[in-house]
């Protein structure tokens, strides 16, 4: 199969490194990835602004975009060979689990893909003591491939899909091997977050994000549950807006 390869982490990072080589074994594979860290970027898109675009080897491009314009390009902007049989987003350097999907660039790749009619599969892992490994998830992507490619649902390329549009996202730790794979809802998270505020003159201010402890919660078997016990987490995800339930009994006022 050709594959596409991109991240949030950047060109040259150890989880796209290790991926690629992985599934070069087998596939013929392409890389489009930001020329830098693009973590936390969520579904930006760069609309106005034109974008270098620079080879690094054969079938290796990095782009001064974000993630899901490494996805655009890639699909539309016709300095691949063809059109890639999937888009696989990571092996990202930490955590996409639950609600980190709104803010993951990892995640937006994969679903940018199945907007644009190409199963999607964003692949992260998490680390407790600081340490990365990579080999374990890049091998469970490669022997299972066409097993994720089918449970995403890809929009029709000229009309309205059947059904919404679904990319998977795949998350474990950081090991050497997994102790089992389950499908997993997403778990509700808590961000411990703050900004801090610093004052240098009356009328000039600057603001620091400072990221906070984070906790979980769970509706039913979620991913985060999934993801402590040792086991991948796959996870089947809507990527297009979906619109909840109509309330019976509103009156609106013109």
């Amino acid at each position: 199969m050709r594959l596409l390869l991109t991240n949030d982490d950047g060109f040259g990072s150890e989880g796209i490194t290790v991926l690629a080589g992985r599934l070069a074994r087998e596939h013929e594979v392409w890389i489009v990835a930001p020329d830098k860290n693009r973590s936390g970027v969520s579904h930006c898109i760069s609309m106005t602004e034109t974008i270098p675009l620079v080879k690094h080897g054969p079938g290796e491009w990095a782009y001064g975009g974000t993630p899901v314009d490494c996805v655009i390009a890639g699909l539309k902007g016709g300095f691949l060979p063809g059109v890639p049989d999937a888009v696989l987003s990571g092996i990202n350097k930490g955590a996409n689990i639950g609600t980190d999907v709104i803010y993951s660039g990892t995640a937006s790749g994969a679903s940018q893909a199945v907007l644009y009619g190409v199963p999607g599969i964003a692949l992260s892992v998490d680390s407790d003591d600081g340490t990365w490994q990579y080999d374990a998830m890049a091998d469970f992507a490669a022997k299972n491939l066409p097993l994720l490619m089918s449970l995403c649902n890809p929009s029709e390329r000229e009309c309205m899909p059947d059904c919404p549009c679904v990319y998977v996202n795949v998350n474990g730790l950081s090991l050497p091997a997994y102790k089992g794979v389950e499908q997993a809802g997403m778990a509700f998270r808590k961000y411990g977050d703050s900004v801090v505020y610093t004052e240098s003159s009356d009328t000039e201010a600057s603001l620091t994000f400072k990221g906070g402890a984070i906790r979980s919660f769970s509706r039913d078997l979620s991913d985060y549950e999934v993801v402590r016990k040792g086991c991948v987490a796959v996870s089947r995800i809507i990527a297009e807006p979906v619109s909840a339930e109509i309330v019976d009994g509103i009156e609106f006022s013109l």
